[in-house]
């Protein structure tokens, strides 16, 4: 369970993106990841100088084949999140009393951020958010001192990225992806995170961007591993911003591809 709590952190990561509404590609830079024993995803760091929150709705498609193991695995999560901020574009989060997405209520951590997962045999097994011209994401929020309480169903289809993930990435050789209608649909930008030991690398592009390299020195303080504990995404999301009782909030929809690696 820690694994697949690490895993669920890892995804939300790119929620410190997502709210920066950009479609250009940003500075990569290296970060230490969430460690197992972390209870909550990282708090997201929006940068809309009038946003009072976000709330998103995830899709995680996870494959892992431990070492040793002949047999792959692949798991497929959802998750929801939401923050609602003290002050527009800060980074302190207030209480918003319950808050629910298709009658599921998220957990509050103790910084006022919600989360929740779900996945096959555990309970809740589903968050309802459906796939295709069926998703929805029908968010309800209590409300609580300045947060007023108001309902909204988010029900665009969630991005999708067919391609391949590799099985390993040699840092010297780069790594290429190729992001265009062929490869991904319904997103307004992609994010690429990639994660090993203590390290990780994350930079996000277009969703229009074409063909693109992570160069041999943008991987070079990766750690090398070749138990298949390191992991890559590539998360396609798309946003859009709604304003409510007089306050901006952003809504988003994402994809989360993710699997196991070695790095070389």
């Amino acid at each position: 369970m820690k694994k697949l709590t690490l895993l669920a952190s890892a995804a939300m990561i790119v929620l410190a993106t997502s709210c920066d509404k950009k479609t250009t590609t940003t500075t990569p830079t290296t970060t230490t990841t969430p460690t197992p024993t972390t209870p909550t995803p990282p708090s997201p760091t929006p940068t809309a100088s009038d946003l009072y929150g976000g709330l998103v709705s995830i899709k995680m498609e996870y494959n892992s084949q431990p070492a040793g193991s002949p047999i792959p695995v692949t798991l497929d999560m959802e998750l929801a999140s939401a923050f609602f901020n003290v002050t527009p574009g800060g980074t302190t989060f207030t209480d918003a009393g319950t808050v629910s997405v298709n009658t599921y209520n998220l957990e509050k951590a103790t910084n006022n951020a919600y989360t929740k997962m779900a996945m096959v045999g555990q309970t809740p097994s589903s968050l309802d958010f459906g796939s295709g011209s069926s998703a929805k994401s029908a968010w309800t929020v209590g409300g609580s001192g300045s947060v007023a309480g108001f309902s909204y169903s988010h029900n665009i289809a969630f991005p999708d990225y067919s391609g391949t993930l590799p099985s390993s990435i040699t840092k010297s050789s780069g790594i290429s992806f190729t992001f265009n209608s062929g490869s991904l649909t319904g997103a307004d930008s992609v994010i690429v995170f990639i994660a090993s030991g203590n390290t990780s690398f994350t930079k996000t592009y277009a969703a229009n961007a074409g063909s693109v390299t992570i160069s041999a020195s943008d991987l070079s303080a990766l750690t090398a591993v070749s138990d298949n504990s390191a992991l890559l995404e590539v998360c396609p999301y798309k946003y859009n911003f709604v304003t409510l009782n007089s306050k901006k909030y952003v809504f988003i929809k994402e994809q989360a591809v993710v699997k196991n690696i070695n790095i070389n």
